[in-house]
């Protein structure tokens, strides 16, 4: 390989180092602040995908794994499935109809079965937890908790996802932690 060559390589390599897609949540890096909205604790050693479509999105041993994403959409947004739109007087048990509805649309999520649906507090404000059940394409039982609320800007929620043998309950505390830690501004 000449010598030209070699720096070209080297460069290329160097340059796509720079432009990973993941960086590890430390100490340094664990407060996420999202525009004037709200703030949120990373769990730390997770790490957080930095180009992505959602407000944050971390996984600790992969995405396929285990994954905790918040969104924030606003309410003219209609949800992909149900194609529902959501409003800023809506109560939270409503918002978790609309979520299960959006869910059970899904073909990937469509035979869930609910397993708690539950009054919460997100940053203060009432909210709701859902936490479902399903089988993925494979057979695999994956579990899923979503703390979501409404308010005048949108609809929030926090969700995590994992299968439910082993990774679920090594991940929750993580997911309650981080939804604890929500502070709107």
């Amino acid at each position: 390989m000449t010598l030209t060559r070699s720096l070209a390589l080297g460069l290329l390599l160097a340059s796509l180092a720079a432009c990973t897609p993941w960086t590890r949540v430390d100490p340094t890096t664990r407060l996420e602040s999202q525009r004037d909205d709200y703030t949120v604790e990373l769990p730390l050693g997770w790490v957080k995908r930095t180009a992505d479509s959602n407000d944050v999105f971390v996984t600790r041993d992969g995405p396929a794994l285990n994954y905790i994403v918040v969104n924030r959409q606003p309410h003219h947004r209609k949800l992909p499935h149900t194609k529902r739109e959501t409003r800023a007087d809506m109560l939270p048990h409503e918002i978790a109809e609309l979520a299960i509805a959006e869910w059970k649309s899904a073909e990937s999520t469509s035979s869930l079965e609910v397993v708690s649906n539950t009054p919460a507090l997100l940053g203060g404000k009432p909210a709701t937890r859902v936490h479902i059940r399903y089988k993925n394409e494979r057979g695999l039982p994956i579990e899923r908790v979503m703390v979501g609320l409404v308010d005048a800007r949108g609809r929030l929620s926090i969700q995590y996802e994992a299968p439910a043998i082993v990774y679920f309950q090594r991940g929750l505390a993580d997911f309650e932690a981080m939804a604890a830690s929500l502070r709107f501004r």
